[in-house]
Order: C-alpha cells, then sequence, then structure tokens
C-alpha cells in the first residue's frame, strides 16, 4: 500500500514501526470489537546470550486509541491525540524491551522456577489472566531489509493473525498467514483504517492550518 510509508510517518512525527502495529491493533478492534494479546520480535542480541524480547502493543493507550476511532462522532482531533499517544507508547515500550526492561521473559523464568521449585507455576501465572495474556492471536514481525523481497512467518496457533511486514519510504506491505476463515477481511480492513488514519491526520492539520493567525505582511506596515 501507498496510503503509509516512512516518509509519511515521519513527516507527521509517529514512528512508522508504530504506526504499522497500530494499524493491526485498529484492524483486530473493527473486525472483533475487543483487543487482542499481541507479540512483536524485539532483539536482545545487546546482551550476551541475548535473544529477543516481546513488544506488546496491545496497550491501555492503543484500546483508547481503537475506541475514539470506533465512534462515528469522533473529531479527526481527537483521533490523532489518541493515534499519537498509542504510538508514543508502543516506541517506550519497544526501547524498554530492547534494554532488558519487557516483561514476558521475566515472567517466563518466574514460571520455570515455580515449577522447579514447587512442582508448578505460581498461581499469578497459572490463572485466566495469564492464560489470556500468553495466547497470542497477533503474532508479528518487521521484515524490513533490502536483501528481502517477500516473507512472513506461520501463525502459532488456529485463532493467530501472522503479520509479517515492513514499510519504506514508498509504501508499506504486510504479508498475512492464518487459518483463520477471515484473513481476506482482515486484509482489507488493513486499506481500511490506513486510509481513516491518513484521512484524520490530514483532516486535522488543515484545521490547524486554518487557526493559525496570518503572517504579518514584510516591512510591519
Amino acid at each position: 500500500s501507498d496510503l503509509v510509508s516512512s516518509g509519511y510517518a515521519k513527516a507527521n512525527k509517529l514512528s512508522p514501526d508504530g504506526l504499522m502495529q497500530m494499524t493491526l491493533q485498529l484492524v483486530h478492534h473493527r473486525l472483533h470489537g475487543a483487543m487482542a494479546s499481541t507479540y512483536e520480535s524485539a532483539s536482545t542480541a545487546a546482551f550476551k546470550h541475548g535473544r529477543t524480547e516481546t513488544i506488546r502493543a496491545a496497550t491501555p493507550e492503543s484500546q483508547r486509541m481503537c475506541e475514539t476511532f470506533a465512534r462515528k462522532n469522533s473529531s479527526a482531533a481527537e483521533r490523532v491525540a489518541v493515534m499519537r499517544e498509542a504510538v508514543s507508547t508502543h516506541s517506550r515500550v519497544t526501547r524498554d524491551c530492547l534494554v532488558g526492561k519487557g516483561v514476558d521473559r521475566h515472567l517466563f523464568a518466574l514460571r520455570a522456577l515455580g515449577a522447579e521449585l514447587q512442582g508448578k507455576p505460581p498461581a499469578a501465572l497459572d490463572d485466566e489472566t495469564y492464560q489470556t495474556f500468553s495466547n497470542i492471536i497477533i503474532s508479528t514481525s518487521t521484515l524490513s531489509s533490502d536483501a528481502l523481497a517477500d516473507g512472513g512467518f506461520g501463525p502459532v496457533n488456529e485463532q493467530c493473525y501472522a503479520a509479517g511486514y515492513g514499510i519504506r519510504p514508498e509504501g508499506c506491505r504486510y504479508v498475512l498467514r492464518s487459518q483463520r476463515a477471515d484473513l481476506p477481511q482482515f486484509a482489507q480492513a488493513i486499506l481500511d483504517v490506513q486510509k481513516d488514519m491518513r484521512a484524520a491526520l490530514e483532516t486535522a492539520a488543515a484545521a490547524d492550518s486554518a487557526t493559525q493567525p496570518a503572517a504579518a505582511p514584510p516591512g510591519g506596515g
């Protein structure tokens, strides 16, 4: 799609990766009316023996964004404000994961220690909430290398949407895989959401320009 590109995102002071991830959040909410546990891989190769951490794109801020976009009477300014907040939070979560401040690997270690020392995981890491947290419904990874012509990966369970994606100056691309029957609707919703995002950004920008005071004429006269 040429609706969203890295150049367009940066021109609007938004993280390109954050914008791609928030697109997926909006798509799932639009199709299912709810948020979904989301995985995005982050490299922890800066640490000895480091591999990956999980960037969690489903946050309170992304939920507010989805709910605002779902309201028919929400204004462009409201939509842009919550979109910026959600993208900003995603960028912060990403930075935390890259420096070892994610949550998934720590929780996994606690579960493993509990099983080793007590014969079962701690109760807080074996309840319905944790099962929902661990059941990944949107599994994603960026495919940004210029050496890649195409690529993707499989879903992690029968309910999962797998999305490999890349964003470049001229546009973006998602490569989708799923066992779900509604995958075509998911793909179409990506385009619809990107149109709505652009419309909100451009309408809000036009409104801001209209309210700016006119420049004083040269010479102050």
